[in-house]
């Protein structure tokens, strides 16, 4: 049964209780939006969204305990967030990868953001004016990193994802895109990299930002974002729109605006 107002945009965020989620969260809200969050720890971001769920989105179970949760307490959805991510916990070459790593990983950050799409697509597209989905990616999953070998797999797949989605959705009742930063100034880029290293990246509240201006606006740094396009964004380039185009033979090609 749906016990929200509809009157207000409203958003789920993933991986809300980490650095970058909480910050999505807390700007999103800032905007005018209702946001829920999830994430797979108990700790909800605190930062005045209207509900958090406690979900481990790399099982299918999770993905499905979110969509009812949703479909419950609001009845419909306008953006949808996907932030949930994990990284293996060191820089590792392939061959020692473990299987419960790389099973983790490719769950959570590709199966995870399917799983849930495929479950509140129908409401997003009930969406007035839209429906919206923003998949935080990785630079990594344009350049990808030796020794993040399963991380950069899974980024270019919901690179991938974000494009194959969008093209099924070609009636423009939901917008796609996925962000790409380049490394990000959190608490898993130190695990991996070390704290000075984190020090000199994107801040967290940039990229943040990017995601609700591509969630409210449709665009990056003011730069039209095509549906199922790409940003790319770093400290020392800033913002770059990926485009897929369509060449003469109906294939979608990569192209860098």
């Amino acid at each position: 049964m749906n016990t929200e107002s509809p009157s207000r945009r409203r958003a789920l965020v993933t991986g809300g209780s980490g650095d970058l989620g909480r910050e999505i969260a807390r700007q999103l809200i800032a905007s005018g939006t209702d946001v829920a969050t999830s994430s797979r720890h108990s700790e909800a971001p605190g930062v005045g969204e209207r509900w958090h769920l406690n979900c481990d989105l790399a099982e299918a179970s999770g993905a499905g305990r979110l969509v009812d949760e949703v479909r419950g307490k609001w009845g419909g959805l306008e953006v949808l967030v996907n932030n949930a991510g994990v990284a293996p916990g060191a820089i590792t070459p392939m061959v020692h990868e473990t299987d419960d790593a790389i099973e983790r990983v490719v769950a959570t950050n590709v199966l995870g953001p399917l799983y849930l799409l495929r479950g509140l697509l129908p409401l997003l597209r009930q969406a007035p004016g839209g429906g919206v989905v923003v998949n935080i990616a990785s630079r990594a999953g344009l350049a990808p990193i030796p020794g993040l070998v399963a991380y950069s797999a899974s980024k270019s797949a919901l690179v991938s994802l974000t494009l194959a989605i969008a093209k099924e959705e070609s009636d423009g009742k939901v917008y796609l895109a996925a962000l790409c930063p380049g490394g990000i100034a959190t608490e898993l880029r130190a695990s991996l990299f070390g704290r000075d290293d984190a020090a000199q990246q994107l801040p967290v509240g940039r990229v943040a930002s990017l995601v609700g201006e591509i969630a409210l606006h449709r665009t990056a740094d003011g730069r039209p974002v095509r549906s199922g396009g790409a940003v790319l964004v770093t400290r020392a380039t800033g913002v770059q729109v990926l485009d897929w185009r369509t060449d003469e033979r109906g294939v979608e090609t990569l192209s860098w605006r």
